[in-house]
């Protein structure tokens, strides 16, 4: 759910426009440490974590999210906000900067969304990872492809309306082949061809924040507007229900910072102005999740979860990280040294008491 960052420069483009400097939610926190920290005790304890091999100062980098390879998550890809993507080979001990031998892959740029093909990297073939990137930079969205690991892109979507980024992107789980992107202008596209050719799927009048796939029936699709509330598909994406009335009793609801999925179990959770929302059935209904904060007081700005057969799942808050054993009964919280708000959480698929927090600016 790294999303309230898409919601933060979301507004910050559309105030921008308007002539008004933006200052949002946390402007009075911002502190020079930000990158990576790590837990090893499932959150009960954090340090500082990961260097460049470059040298450079990984706490200047504003990470918008972490993405593991699916077939070894010691293989990790940090997305930014202003310089590009970072990777690491060794579960996020050392990273490098991803440099695009074609130069199309900018330096500078904001990488919202990354899909790795499950299908990559194939040792025996050696062959590297194959993934796609939703990006901004120079003013105009962008879905680059790489099919080398990152050492060179190249680019199979452009928005045709500058000041609007691709904001998610995803791989059809069942089908490698098929891959959906989200815009700022609302569109929701699909390739049906590894990324070469798009289509037009739907159109929803407001950015998208977040779309999700059921993993368990790839027709079943989920949509999550930045102001305009949600929406499902069950059929592939030909028609659509607005589920927006559905959050009509929690106030401020359809102001969506972040959407994450509970892979344990499939449920689905919102990050919104009015608090923690959760659902079972893909976003049909929705109910409160009981944190020991005020709803409404902060934004929930990522989630991560325990993995098969745990009820864990971890809040990033600000800057604290909030941890419940229970479902959200009870909850302990865990400072991790930083002023700097916390917008990645990474639960390990293949060690859940590893924890990865991203800070950014």
């Amino acid at each position: 759910m790294a999303n309230a960052l898409k919601f933060i420069v979301f507004l910050a483009v559309v105030i921008s426009i308007a002539g008004f400097a933006v200052n949002f939610y946390f402007g009075n926190l911002l502190t020079p440490q930000a990158g990576f920290f790590v837990s090893v005790d499932k959150g009960s304890t954090w340090q500082k974590f990961g260097v460049l091999d470059t040298g450079g100062n990984i706490n200047r980098l504003n990470i918008t999210g972490l993405n593991h390879n699916p077939k070894d998550s010691r293989i990790l890809y940090a997305t930014t906000l202003g310089s590009g993507v970072y990777k690491s080979v060794n579960g996020g001990e050392s990273w490098h900067k991803l440099t695009d031998a074609h130069k199309i892959l900018s330096a500078r740029a904001d990488v919202y969304g990354l899909a790795v093909d499950p299908n990559f990297p194939d040792y025996k073939k050696k062959i590297p990872d194959r993934f796609y990137l939703g990006v901004y930079q120079n003013n105009f969205g962008r879905v680059l492809k790489t099919e080398d690991g990152g050492l060179s892109f190249k680019e199979v979507y452009i928005a045709a309306k500058p000041r609007s980024p691709v904001f998610d992107i995803k791989i059809d789980p069942n089908r490698a082949h098929v891959v959906w992107a989200a815009t700022g202008e609302g569109l929701l596209l699909k390739s049906q061809d590894y990324g070469e050719t798009w289509k037009l799927v739907q159109e929803f009048g407001s950015a998208i924040n977040s779309f999700f796939i059921n993993p368990s029936n790839t027709n079943q699709l989920f949509v999550a507007t930045f102001t305009k509330g949600i929406f499902t598909s069950s059929d592939g994406g030909a028609g659509w229900v607005d589920e927006s009335e559905t959050l009509n009793e929690f106030p401020g609801s359809k102001n969506i910072a972040g959407v994450a999925r509970n892979p344990a179990d499939g449920q689905l959770y919102l990050g919104t102005r009015f608090g923690l929302l959760r659902s079972g059935n893909f976003g049909v209904n929705w109910e409160p999740v009981d944190i020991i904060f005020p709803n409404k007081a902060l934004p929930i700005l990522d989630a991560a979860f325990g993995g098969r057969g745990s009820s864990e799942m971890y809040v990033a808050l600000a800057n604290l990280v909030y941890n419940t054993k229970d479902g959200g009964k009870f909850w302990q919280v865990r400072k991790l040294g930083t002023s700097k708000q916390l917008n990645v959480l990474w639960v390990d698929p293949q060690n859940n008491s590893r924890i990865i927090a991203g800070a950014g600016k």
